[in-house]
């Protein structure tokens, strides 16, 4: 008996798995995605242009510049130089400490006790008083210096070096994609919305967005950023300087690069009736660690605009970054390790929580030369902040913010001083060998 035949056995169908793509289609799908992007910077590059002969054909008839001016007053053996930042809301005299008041104020203290203790700007960081409470509350009250009872300038930081090291921020050409410190929501920072939001808030200074990893990028951005920076002069009639941001790591070849970017990108926009760069921010560099990277990039900058070094912690850094001829640092770090009970005295740091402090009826720092201006901190005994802090009461955190600000601005100021008279290297060594640092 035959057996039937049989039908031989057909291939199992393949079912595509979803969401698989074909590598053919992937391929497109990446070729669609590079003609995208290079549609979408053609275009970005199309509304800069558009922006920037519109702005500058504005300025150029009301004749406004920026509103900044700085003069170098006298010159050290070293790069260090003492020199006058002129505002519409005041002058610096340089080199200058300048607290950081990230939120709108500083750990406690009022501007009149800021003022008193020799702080003659403050830098608040913009994206944090965008998130809260937000560009239209601030410009309501007429912008950060009202809105914060502070008359004097206001430096406003972009924020955007925090924000990229979060773990959801994207950035790309186009700009900076981040979600919100508050609430998670997503915001998206393209180079002119930063200095839309500057303007708005009604910083005096603010800095040009940078990708802190990507010189190149930087430059690009700072070139839109100026484009917008004119347009929104010419719109609103105010008065901000918009500063160029120098990155490149600790390579000094590439600091020096992207300086030398930034300066004929400044000097290219005014010739075309822009405002220009008022002056530059070297980013991410420590100044007694980065040294090398940090002259580099200085000696490569136009002379006559103001150089700024921000999170500068340390007096080492301080006098690091004004020997390397920088003239306006700021940092956190005094408030930070104030909360902790630190502060900074003479010959080093001083921790007010340890009990061997108990009974020392000394002041916080009782070596110090009072240069200038004093402070309500003075009239305290180590015993008693100790006493503050073991007590849980937050007059401990207050009067430790206050000494170390009155600490790093009254050090700028003697640095300053130790420049007019021609002895400055002196003074910077004297100096750390007193604090225990050489």
């Amino acid at each position: 008996m035959t057996e039937p035949e049989t039908e031989p056995a057909s291939a199992p169908e393949t079912v595509p798995t979803a969401g698989a793509i074909p590598p053919t289609s992937r391929a497109e799908i990446d070729e669609l995605r590079a003609e995208n992007a290079a549609l979408a910077a053609e275009l970005a590059e199309l509304r800069t242009g558009y922006r920037a002969i519109a702005g500058h054909t504005r300025l150029r008839a009301s004749g406004t510049v920026d509103p900044t001016g700085f003069t170098v007053e006298r010159q050290g053996s070293s790069a260090a130089r003492a020199g006058r930042l002129t505002t519409p809301r005041g002058e610096i005299a340089t080199p200058a400490y300048v607290p950081v008041a990230s939120r709108g104020a500083v750990a406690g203290l009022t501007p009149a006790e800021l003022t008193r203790l020799g702080a003659q700007a403050l830098t608040v960081d913009l994206h944090e008083m965008y998130l809260q409470p937000g560009p239209a509350v601030i410009e309501g009250a007429g912008g950060l210096g009202a809105a914060m009872a502070w008359p004097a300038p206001v430096v406003g930081d972009t924020g955007i070096a925090a924000i990229a090291a979060q773990r959801k921020t994207r950035i790309t050409d186009e700009g900076i994609a981040f979600r919100g410190r508050l609430d998670g929501s997503p915001h998206h920072w393209e180079p002119e919305e930063v200095v839309r939001v500057a303007h708005r808030l009604g910083a005096d200074i603010a800095f040009a967005p940078a990708d802190p990893a990507d010189p190149a990028r930087t430059e690009r951005w700072a070139r839109r950023a100026l484009a917008e920076h004119a347009w929104q002069t010419a719109d609103r009639h105010d008065a901000v300087s918009l500063w160029g941001v120098v990155t490149g790591g600790a390579d000094p070849e590439a600091r020096r690069s992207a300086a030398r970017g930034l300066c004929r990108l400044a000097e290219g926009d005014r010739r075309e009736g822009g405002l220009g760069l008022g002056g530059y921010r070297l980013e991410g560099v420590v100044p007694s660690r980065d040294g090398e990277a940090l002259r580099a990039g200085v000696e490569a900058l136009d002379g006559d605009r103001p150089r700024y070094v921000a999170q500068v912690d340390t007096p080492a850094d301080l006098l690091a970054a004004v020997a390397a001829g920088v003239d306006l640092v700021d940092g956190a770090g005094a408030v930070r390790l104030a909360a902790e009970g630190t502060v900074f005295t003479a010959a080093g740091m001083l921790d007010l929580t340890d009990p061997a402090l108990r009974a020392d009826f000394r002041p916080l720092d009782p070596g110090a030369e009072r240069r200038g201006t004093v402070n309500r901190a003075d009239e305290f005994t180590r015993a008693y902040v100790h006493h503050l802090f073991v007590a849980n009461e937050g007059l401990a955190v207050t009067l430790c913010a206050l000494h170390n600000e009155h600490f790093f601005t009254s050090l700028a100021s003697a640095a300053r001083e130790a420049i007019g008279d021609g002895g400055y290297d002196r003074f910077a060594m004297s100096f750390l060998r007193g604090f225990g640092k050489v």
